[in-house]
């Protein structure tokens, strides 16, 4: 049964934040450009260390809209898959979008800052507030494309039995934005 209960959780946390990614907003984010009330989303894959079953294999899925030309606020979902359990974090970012034409045209740097909640299913379980501080790297490569990576740092105070827990989970993805 408890298997069965981990899946549901599962498909009900993936099919929200599909739903978030995929509400359009208003208009649509242009790439490197994105104005205000434009919405955009994506999606990245890699892994997230120092879970309480160590390494784990990370998707994060996020929506975003613009509120200022170079502020975004949006959704954050955490899904973290080790051999044994799973973890589901979910949290309200914050982003800076910093232009760094320097280095390529349609390069930014986005520093994000995030609070919200996290759930590990290992041994006993348990569920905990989550701070995700982090940066990012985004490159257009075409009006409604970017590629992107991200490292975030996740504060978290996970107690999940046998005096196992996590208190800071780093986590490196690489994505794209649409």
């Amino acid at each position: 049964m408890r298997r069965e209960r981990r899946l549901s959780l599962w498909i009900a946390a993936v099919a929200m934040a599909t739903g978030l990614i995929g509400y359009g907003g208003r208009e649509v984010a242009e790439g490197a450009d994105a104005k205000p009330g434009a919405w955009m989303g994506g999606a990245g894959f890699g892994f997230l260390a120092d879970t309480p079953n160590g390494t784990a294999f990370a998707l994060n899925l996020n929506a975003e809209t613009f509120v200022a030309p170079k502020f975004s606020v949006g959704p954050l979902l955490q899904l973290g898959f080790t051999s044994d359990a799973s973890q589901v974090g979910l949290s309200g970012q914050a982003k800076f979008w910093v232009d760094v034409p320097k280095i390529a045209k349609g390069f930014k740097v986005t520093p994000q800052v995030g609070l919200g909640f996290v759930h590990n299913s290992s041994r006993e379980g348990d569920t905990s507030w989550l701070i995700p501080l982090g940066v990012g790297a985004d490159y257009a490569l075409t009006n409604k494309l970017n590629v992107t990576t991200t490292f975030l740092l996740n504060f978290t105070n996970l107690h999940t039995g046998r005096r196992v827990g996590a208190n800071v989970m780093p986590g490196l993805t690489f994505g794209v934005r649409f």
